[in-house]
Order: C-alpha cells, then structure tokens, then sequence
C-alpha cells in the first residue's frame, strides 16, 4: 500500500511539471524581423523609412512556402531562417519587380528544457541582394533570439 502511493506521488509529480509543446513555445516564434526604407529623391542619397509597403509576396527559394502572397499594407516581414543550414533565400516581388535576398547567419541551438526541448537562434553574418528591387540592406541587429525587434532594413529601389 505504502509503494502504491509513493508511486502515484511521482507519476502525479511528472505530470504536473511537464509542460506541454504548445504552451512552451508561446513567445517562441524565432524570426527575422524585417523594415523598409526607400530612396525619397530619384538619384540623390537621401532615404527615408516608410510604414508600408504595398502587395508583396515574399516565398522561400528552394521550397514551396509562400511566407507573403501578395500582401497589401505590409509594416515589416516576420522570415524564419533555415535551422538545418546557414544559408536562407527569400524570392520578394513588389512594386512590379523582384529580387533576391540572401541572408547567411550560424545557428545557434539553445536547450530551454526537457518539456521544451531546443530552440536555434541566429547571427547574421552577411546580408545581400540581387535583382532590381532591393538598393541597399543594413543589418540593424545581427543576433536573432526569441524576442522582437528589427533585425534588417531593406532599402528599396523604386
């Protein structure tokens, strides 16, 4: 009788300590946070950031995902980067053009706990375009963890 009990204590125990996947990942979603800024005088150097930018479809190159489709009235893109290599391709159409951005970060596996498992951040370590939307980039934030914040501003040519 004594052993029943000790062991419904322990299975009570390791029930209520176990958390499930869906409440450890609340706050978990690990992306890049992207902002735009654009050219404000044809040809001269300065810029200004703007608040939107209207109908842009952004898709992953290698794979099917449509992150964006043709999206009105976008503040900032929200990119996961690839956890399984260190180099991530985003396809983006706006404004009638397209460009590719190619982001190469590290991963960085960070174990949170046995309910929850690992989570990989990211450091940018280089940045670039090609194609003829995107003028310039800067990375505002290189490190990529679990809270938001602007990691890159994408100049845009128009």
């Amino acid at each position: 009788m004594k052993n029943s009990k000790i062991y419904l204590f322990a299975l009570f125990a390791v029930l209520c300590s176990c958390k499930p996947d869906t409440e450890c990942r609340v706050e978990q979603n690990i992306g890049m946070q992207v902002v735009f800024a654009i050219d404000s005088l044809q040809g001269d150097t300065m810029r200004v950031d703007f608040t939107t930018v209207d109908s842009i479809t952004v898709q992953g190159v290698g794979n099917d995902s449509v992150l964006y489709d043709n999206q009105k009235s976008v503040s900032s893109l929200f990119l996961p980067l690839r956890t399984d290599a260190s180099s991530t391709a985003y396809s983006i159409k706006a404004y009638g053009k397209t460009d590719t951005l190619y982001v190469n970060h590290e991963n960085n596996i960070n174990f949170i706990s046995l309910a929850c498992g690992c989570f990989v951040y990211h450091t940018i370590y280089d940045v670039g375009g090609a194609g003829g939307l995107i003028d310039s980039l800067v990375v505002l934030n290189a490190a990529i963890e679990n809270y938001k914040q602007d990691n890159l501003k994408i100049y845009i040519h128009l």
